[in-house]
């Protein structure tokens, strides 16, 4: 019928539909072309100088703009990778230098020059006296996956487990629920109200398998490994390789899951509160991230642990239940929430559908806040919550006596200033350092 019709229209009307359809092609080629010209000449017109004190990034393109990014102000470099730079061979650096100056970038160079400025930055960043060539001189292992021969594989997550970990988690329980009660109203309504559901559903669906495909995009491939320097690198991605270094000394707190489901496996998740990084939105594959662990057995929750702080010691620390007349308020989960603490953390535990296990070190602890409701009143229970940087991490001591409440909070404090004159978590104990509360 489309070409009966279309026979029928006149010479002159073909024209303009032919015109049109070459307008389109033009304007979406220009789409294309346009931003590779500007980035091409962006890149030629950039270039960067490292001295004896600093790193200075000048862009002369259209405009001249120049940065200086001094070594002792380095938090961490990263190497990204995005899908199209990675087929030409070339990588990006990321300069962090803190929350209020931001994250730097050196567009791009290629992928072991990059991986050689990283060490050379990060080797300056914490006081070395070296050049590029000293740093470059570390044993050569997979660049494809940003290792040395030197660098020691604490984790990897098989693809096959996190594919499963993905299928098993809570959104894909959600999203089949919710695909469910459409299709059951579809089928026992009319059109109209299933045209209502399917319009009620449809944003949550796109909401749970966008964050389901970027964990894929993400998470593919995760390896953390210590390096030569006694650091700690993650490496990950599907389409965009990102290469990021954990700066131990900016993480605030840490933050230990495990989905309903996943108990049947054994499995857990960790992610990191870090100073500066709040809370990635996941949709970025080339955005920083906060995991530790995407998903793996206790005994490699514990290897990242100690990792990341080797005198944590989880199974001695004390932890409490809360009171039982706390059900009256927690009827379901009530069971499963503990707190306790030791000289360097406290930790929170709880919840059912998700559990949770919370840990922040005393040292980054900024401020204490004691909370009672009315109901909590009538119940003598109160709530603490220890704050800090805005993360993923919520530290929050539920439905406590509130007697034990009020001592928590009061103690806490004194702990916050005592922490502060002891060596990091990630350091050696001082030979002296003893005491309990």
């Amino acid at each position: 019928m489309f070409f009966f019709g279309l026979q029928e229209l006149p010479i002159r009307d073909l024209d303009t539909i032919g015109r049109i359809w070459w307008l389109l092609a033009a304007i979406v080629g220009l789409a294309f072309v346009v931003p590779l010209v500007l980035g091409y000449f962006s890149w030629r017109f950039t270039r960067f100088v490292i001295d004896d004190e600093q790193v200075r990034i000048e862009r002369n393109f259209i405009s001249h703009h120049s940065e200086r990014i001094a070594f002792t102000k380095i938090q961490s470099v990263d190497v990204v990778q995005p899908l199209v730079a990675r087929l030409f061979g070339l990588a990006a650096l990321r300069i962090d230098v803190g929350s209020q100056g931001g994250a730097k970038s050196i567009e791009f160079v290629t992928r072991d020059r990059a991986y050689q400025l990283r060490d050379y930055l990060i080797s300056r960043a914490h006081g070395a006296r070296i050049t590029v060539t000293e740093s470059a001189r570390r044993p050569v292992g997979d660049l494809m996956a940003d290792r040395s021969q030197v660098d020691r594989v604490i984790v990897t997550v098989p693809t096959g487990r996190l594919a499963a970990s993905i299928v098993a988690s809570n959104g894909t329980f959600i999203a089949l629920a919710l695909t469910t009660l459409a299709v059951t109203v579809s089928t026992l309504t009319g059109n109209l109200t299933a045209l209502f559901s399917t319009v009620l559903v449809l944003p949550w669906l796109i909401a749970v398998g966008s964050m389901l495909l970027g964990r894929i995009r993400n998470e593919y491939n995760f390896t953390l490994t210590t390096t030569a320097d006694g650091g700690l690198r993650t490496a990950s991605g599907l389409t965009s390789l990102l290469s990021q270094t954990v700066p131990r000394d900016r993480v605030q707190a840490v933050d230990v899951t495990q989905p309903l489901v996943w108990r049947l496996f054994g499995w857990y998740r960790v992610r990191l509160d870090v100073l500066g990084l709040g809370e990635p939105t996941g949709n970025d594959s080339g955005a920083p991230s906060n995991i530790l662990l995407p998903v793996g057995p206790k005994s490699e929750v514990d290897a990242v642990l100690a990792a990341l702080w080797p005198t944590l010691d989880l199974s001695a620390i004390a932890m409490h239940p809360i009171p039982k007349r706390a059900r009256w308020l927690r009827w379901f989960d009530a069971q499963t929430h503990y707190w306790g603490y030791d000289q360097r953390v406290l930790v929170t535990r709880g919840f059912l559908l998700n559990r949770r296990t919370s840990i922040v070190p005393h040292a980054r602890v900024q401020s204490v806040r004691l909370r009672q409701g009315p109901l909590q009143r009538r119940l003598r229970l109160a709530t603490v919550q220890a704050h800090t940087t805005p993360g993923p991490v919520d530290v929050v001591c539920r439905q406590l006596d509130e007697a034990d409440a009020r001592h928590l909070a009061m103690s806490e404090l004194d702990r916050m200033r005592a922490a502060r004159h002891r060596p990091a978590l990630h350091m050696p104990p001082l030979p002296d350092a003893s005491g309990t509360d």
